[in-house]
């Protein structure tokens, strides 16, 4: 949500230099690629729309121990 919500306060920006911003960040680099960013941003509204139906589902995910 981090991603599409710089996407949405830039929309200026190339897609490119937004993954040059997030794999440059100090803590907590996101490494992905221009192509990836593309795809997710064509199913951002499925995300937003499930997001809005359930909005605990990021929080209750638990680390699987094995």
């Amino acid at each position: 949500m981090t991603i599409y919500s710089y996407v949405d306060s830039h929309l200026d920006i190339p897609q490119s230099d937004i993954v040059q911003y997030f794999s440059t960040l100090k803590t907590g680099a996101l490494i992905f690629t221009q192509s990836t960013l593309s795809c997710k941003l064509h199913d951002h509204p499925k995300m937003e729309a499930c997001i809005n139906s359930n909005p605990m589902a990021l929080s209750s995910k638990r680390p699987c121990i094995v």
